[in-house]
């Protein structure tokens, strides 16, 4: 009996697991009928607007507005039956691939509300030239995906920009900046999306390099940030501080009051504790002219070098020190 039994508790956990692997197995087909069902219902209607009157100029504006607000507050299924309903009264690709929102292009919309499903949809159905394209604000809908978080559409939009034919930089989307000078991983940065962040490293390290028009770095914004973990992701890189753009990210940590991070950056790499800005000023020049005193705790046999060296503005650090005598 006691043999018998064994067998079948071995028998048990042997089949679990290829049970799951066949539940598995099921699941992802049916995931890819469902797919294929709503793909076919797009096709299938646009094939018909096509066939009926063409999009009026006047009201192209009004169907793609409409369709915008259709896609913040419906699901997958839902937008699929308005561009049902529309293809029964015009043409509703014209509207897939207009560009005339302030907002942007529909991609733009669904990018940014989340709605991964929708934009899938409409990467599949409108043109290849809208991945990359730019809404009024100089945004992708890679920056709006980053906006809020999406990690699987950033990842469909990549792929997708990538496969644009006669594009030779394969990390173009990635680099592409708002006119805020902000690339995606700016974005992602300033809006605390920690799981974002790693995703675009792993795309394109050299995108924590990149200044914005601010002059600052994703490294940079970092150092201000209420996210620890992106702090922690940035700044574990193994960085080459000649390649960082902009002001130093160590100058930020000490504007910010982020004494730990000063701390973790002496610890762990020389170099971008020692960087410059502008006017040749080091971290100990900036630690005097803002009173930072804590920073001069720091003052080791390898950092007394910094605080000898003179800025653009012929002064030391030991010279703003001793201006009013308060630090």
């Amino acid at each position: 009996m006691d043999v018998k039994l064994s067998i079948g508790e071995e028998d048990v956990r042997m089949s679990n697991p290829i049970k799951e692997d066949a539940e598995k197995d099921e699941m992802d087909s049916l995931k890819e009928d469902i797919w294929r069902s709503r793909k076919e219902r797009m096709n299938n209607a646009l094939v018909a607007a096509r066939i009926a009157a063409r999009q009026q100029p006047e009201t192209l504006y009004a169907v793609a507005s409409s369709l915008a607000d259709v896609i913040k507050g419906a699901d997958v299924e839902e937008f699929i039956s308005a561009i049902e309903r529309l293809a029964d009264q015009t043409d509703p690709s014209a509207a897939l691939n207009f560009q005339g929102l302030s907002r942007g292009s529909l991609l733009h919309i669904a990018a940014g509300t989340g709605k991964d499903d929708i934009l899938t949809l409409l990467a599949d159905c409108a043109g290849d030239h809208l991945v990359v394209a730019q809404n009024d604000w100089g945004d992708t809908p890679l920056q709006m995906a980053a906006k809020v978080g999406g990690p699987r559409a950033a990842a469909m939009l990549i792929r997708r920009a990538r496969d644009v034919p006669n594009v030779e930089d394969k990390n173009l989307i990635l680099r592409m900046k708002n006119k805020h000078g902000n690339t995606a991983l700016h974005e992602a940065v300033l809006n605390s999306h920690a799981d974002m962040v790693r995703f675009l490293l792993r795309e394109d390290l050299e995108l924590v390099y990149l200044m914005n028009a601010e002059q600052k770095s994703p490294l940079f914004l970092a150092t201000d940030t209420e996210n620890p973990t992106i702090t922690e992701v940035l700044f574990s890189l193994s960085l080459e501080p000649s390649k960082i753009q902009g002001l130093p990210p160590v100058h930020g940590a000490v504007m910010h009051d982020n004494y730990d991070l000063v701390h973790k950056i002496l610890k762990t790499n020389m170099k971008l504790f020692a960087m410059t800005d502008s006017r040749s000023g080091n971290i100990f020049h900036l630690a005097a002219s803002v009173k930072q005193r804590r920073i001069f705790d720091l003052l080791q046999p390898e950092t007394e070098y910094l605080a000898r060296e003179w800025d653009m503005n012929g002064g030391s650090s030991h010279s703003y020190r001793g201006q009013d005598g308060s630090c």
